[in-house]
């Protein structure tokens, strides 16, 4: 019941308070008024909660409004200012002024960059819209300008979005920023040194082209501006260059030298995760390891004392996660293929006895969820393997893929690795179809930032440094997959496009723990670490495959044994926790081409569904195992906030075959043959096949040879009997010409080149060094063979007629004049043929022969397989084999230290100044 007195009471408080605040403005002291002296209060404030600003580097957003408001108005600020010992950042904070402008108290102060390796500029402000730029203190970064939208960000749209997943984001947005709106923000990265020469853009297109290392330093020295200019426009300014900007949408056309960051929101993550990531924010993140600590162990405690009780040896569980009612039989091993040593050895079984199928290779490709490459065998292989003989349900999963047709990629997320000058990633698989088409695996990479800021870098942007000594998995420029421990030495090699790192090496050469390591993620530091939760891990085989592993309640020593017993040479835990980690596989394609499923889809771990910003395409995805827990699933085919790696399949040999036109069709007609052909490793060389492809004229039959650039090395072979070039490997093929020229008429002329792992066509050399293949005509009047280099994977196509007759037979093949082949009888049709089948097959970069090359395969075979004398001469070109992109180590000579030499160097947070450059050589792999 409400006292009769209440009302009188709450005017008498009113009434104190106005007083207060009146006379606090009366005693403010008076050192010039206005902006000054609420400045100078808001840095002393400031200073009291460990930030030292200068009064110079505020900026208010909202001013006094005078009138008489007792309670005081409130008002935003944004301070530059910086934590002692480490760069500025800007802080947003709310304050209340009393009507005068005097600072009464400051209710909350929200970090707005966050910036562990650069140094913001004093803002700039234009009513709601604030605009600076972070200068990176680190190499190899650029600089890059923001622009925020004080009065909030676009609500997140997309059907996708529920509106749980709204609300999650609306609270998030409230506890990081104190709005529920949030804050709108557009990144731009800076590189002046773009677009200035066209070889600049890419150290392979041209002689002069400045080294990519040397366009990241000079990004990173070059002096950046921002302004805003009326209500419509943000200049930017750098290197002697200007760009105007629209204030608002991020869709303008943007100068070379200027990388836009996606603004789109990613969707928040489960609801138990992202609640576990919201409490952690309230209570820190070592109350939380601890929180989790004792939920893990004691859950372990109970699955002990379970497996004690029932003997349960997880082969239930296990059929369930395979989706599966109970573990299939054993089954016959799929033998090694000895030409290409995949797939591998079994595992062997770590826990006996061994369960029905453990550590057998199971293939996964050719079907509804999971694409194979034409002609070779499945790239990817699972098992599963049980590695804690304590707990023998405790098992870890592993998906196997074969490098050489698998390529590694990696994605920073819109959110982590949270970056050291403020660019954040995509997060995003690239939108175009030659990517997604080839998409086949994505999984979870490594920790957040707050866990370690172990470095990142994807294609080229770097988020993170590399810290020493941190295990790391790297891609070459090439494609290649690399794994090693970083020196201290922090430079980023030439060749290296990106990196990731976690923590120090789990298993290196089959040992456990080298480093002597004992934290691994999950508890608070200075406990023991043998907490049982989801733990992921990746590494490089004895055999140079590369493995994801997976475990639902593994301890760190559970995870390792599995990579030893996987004959792991070198193996680095990734992220962990339910929710967080996971691999998923996927298939896309154009609407209407995914292959028929034939039954539901099981929803607990199947999806299909559009994809998100390529109009026109479908996606079909499952999760490697049905019982992979918290997984916001369909994840990493949409926008996503973690960092993350997406695999896609090379473009290899042999490829689909060629659709018979002739009927009826023969036997192999129009598929490629590998098989018997000088090789001389794989992924192959070489594919040839023949084909009828004109139904008018069935007698007709054209001979096709395909070359990957990427498996071979050209040089000129110079006169009969000169030694190949040194260092070149066997004899793929040789090529000639016979000085085969253009006749007149023809039109202009063009000329087959080879360089840098690839085929191309121009008058001139495309590069310095480029080597010739063959020189011909852009007509194809007259012509009786064709080279053309497809669009998509740019293999080189050699098409001929096949001539008939005895220029044909063993002996006229090896004729004294076997350089140069007998003419083929020209046909005027022939010339309509050549040019309808290369065009057909994706090449529109062609040129047309007036006769057939002179090839010989291995130095001694053509296309007939009838055997021959090479060609020589100036014109005469070699095919050496050269090492294609695969797997493998790097920076083996990083000595093993002690922990009192690795930990110190790791512990250093990210935010440091530039360090002198180191003077000594890097190893071999740099």
């Amino acid at each position: 019941m409400q006292s009769p007195r209440t009302p009188t009471l709450r005017r008498e408080r009113i009434g104190i308070i106005a007083l207060c605040a009146a006379a606090a403005a009366a005693m403010a002291p008076d050192v010039g008024g206005g902006a000054r002296d609420r400045s100078a209060a808001l840095v002393a404030e400031l200073a009291e909660r460990g930030i030292a600003a200068a009064s110079g580097d505020v900026v208010w957003v909202d001013p006094p409004r005078g009138g008489f408001r007792p309670l005081g108005v409130r008002a935003r600020a944004v301070a530059r200012g910086a934590v002692r010992g480490e760069p500025t950042d800007l802080y947003l904070v709310d304050t209340r002024l009393s009507p005068e402008g005097v600072l009464l108290d400051v209710s909350g102060i929200h970090n707005l960059t966050e910036t562990s390796g650069a140094d913001e500029s004093k803002p700039v402000l234009r009513r709601e819209a604030l605009a600076y730029v972070s200068r990176p203190l680190i190499e190899a970064a650029s600089p890059t300008v923001h622009v925020l939208d004080l009065d909030g960000q676009a609500p997140p749209g997309g059907a996708d979005w529920s509106p749980l997943e709204r609300l999650q984001h609306a609270i998030t947005s409230w506890q990081t920023t104190g709005r529920l709106r949030g804050i709108g923000r557009r990144t731009f990265a800076i590189d002046p040194a773009r677009g200035e020469d066209p070889a600049a853009e890419d150290p392979a297109e041209g002689p002069g082209a400045a080294a990519p290392d040397e366009g990241r330093r000079a990004a990173s020295a070059v002096d950046v501006a921002v302004a805003l200019e009326g209500d419509r426009d943000v200049v930017v300014r750098a290197g002697g260059r200007e760009a105007r900007l629209p204030l608002h949408g991020a869709d303008a056309p943007l100068p070379a030298w200027i990388r836009a960051e996606s603004s789109e929101i990613a969707r928040p993550g489960n609801l138990v995760t992202w609640a576990v990531d919201r409490v952690r924010l309230v209570i820190g993140d070592a109350a939380m390891q601890t929180v989790k600590a004792v939920a893990f162990t004691a859950l372990d405690f109970v699955l002990r004392n379970k497996e004690a009780v029932t003997g349960d040896t997880g082969a239930e569980d296990i059929a369930s996660d395979l989706g599966q009612s109970a573990l299939d039989p054993p089954v016959r091993q799929i033998p090694i293929d000895p030409e290409i040593g995949w797939p591998p050895a079994p595992l062997e079984p770590w826990v006996t006895p061994a369960l029905p199928g453990e550590g057998q290779w199971n293939p996964q490709g050719g079907d509804a969820f999971v694409r194979k490459l034409d002609g070779l065998p499945p790239a990817f292989m699972t098992t599963f393997i049980r590695a804690d003989r304590s707990r023998k349900a405790t098992r870890v999963y592993i998906a196997l893929w074969d490098p050489r047709q698998v390529e590694l990629h990696m994605m920073a997320g819109t959110v982590e690795p949270k970056g050291a000058t403020g660019e954040a990633g995509p997060g995003l698989i690239p939108r175009t179809p030659e990517v997604m088409k080839r998409v086949v695996a994505a999984s979870n990479a490594g920790f957040q930032a707050m866990h370690g800021e172990f470095g990142m870098m994807a294609d080229g942007v770097m988020y993170l440094p590399p810290k020493p000594y941190a295990a790391t998995v790297a891609v070459r420029r090439d494609g290649s997959t690399l794994f090693g421990t970083w020196s201290e030495d922090e430079t980023v090699p030439e060749w290296m496009l990106s990196y990731r790192q976690n923590m120090t090496v789990m298993v290196q050469d089959e040992k456990w723990n080298p480093f002597g390591r004992t934290w691994w993620g999950g508890t608070p530091p200075g406990w023991a670490d043998k907490t049982h939760t989801v733990r992921t891990g990746i590494c490089l085989t004895r055999e140079r495959f590369v493995a994801y592993f997976y475990g639902a309640d593994v301890s760190p020593e559970a995870l390792s044994q599995a990579m030893i017993q996987a004959r792991c040479s070198y193996g680095i835990a990734l992220d962990m926790n339910a929710g967080h980690s996971g691999l998923e596989f996927y298939r896309v394609a154009p609407s209407g081409e995914l292959p028929p499923l034939g039954r539901p889809l099981q929803g607990e771990w199947e999806a299909e569904g559009e994809v998100s910003g390529l109009s026109g395409y479908r996606f079909r995805g499952r999760r490697l195992i049905r019982g992979m827990g918290l997984m916001n699933f369909p994840r990493y085919i949409r926008r996503e906030a973690r960092d993350f790696f997406y695999m896609t399949l090379r473009h290899l040999l042999p490829g689909p075959p060629l659709a018979p036109r002739a009927a009826p069709a023969e036997a192999g007609e129009g598929v490629w043959r590998t098989q018997g052909l000088p090789q001389h490793g794989f992924p192959y060389a070489l594919a040839i096949t023949e084909i009828r492809p004109d139904p008018a004229r069935p007698g007709v039959r054209l001979r096709v040879l395909k070359v990957d650039p990427r498996t071979v090395a050209a040089a000129p072979l110079g006169e009969p009997g000169a030694p190949p070039p040194a260092g070149a490997g066997p004899i793929v093929a040789v090529l000639g010409d016979g000085g085969a020229a253009p006749g007149a008429g023809q039109g202009g002329a063009s000329s087959i080149w080879h360089s840098a792992g690839a085929f191309s066509a121009s008058p001139t050399p495309p590069v310095r060094g480029a080597v010739r293949i063959a020189t011909g005509a852009d007509s194809s009047a007259g012509a009786v063979a064709a080279l053309g280099v497809n669009d998509e994977d740019g293999m080189l196509i050699y098409v001929e007629r096949a001539a008939a007759g005895p220029s044909s037979a063993p002996d006229a093949a090896l004729s004294p004049d076997a350089s140069a082949p007998p003419p083929t009888p020209v046909d005027p049709r022939d010339a309509k043929l050549l040019h309808d089948f290369l065009a057909g097959l994706g090449c529109s970069s062609r040129i047309y022969l007036p006769r057939p090359l002179s090839v010989a395969l291995g130095g001694d075979t053509d296309l007939a397989g009838a055997a021959v004398h090479p060609p020589s001469g100036p014109r005469a070109v070699g095919l050496t084999r050269a090492e294609a992109p695969g797997a493998g180590r790097m920076f083996e000579s990083t000595p093993i230290v002690p922990h009192s030499v690795w930990y110190p160097l790791q512990q250093k947070r990210v935010r440091y100044f530039k360090k002198p450059k180191k003077e000594e050589t890097v190893d071999g792999d740099h």
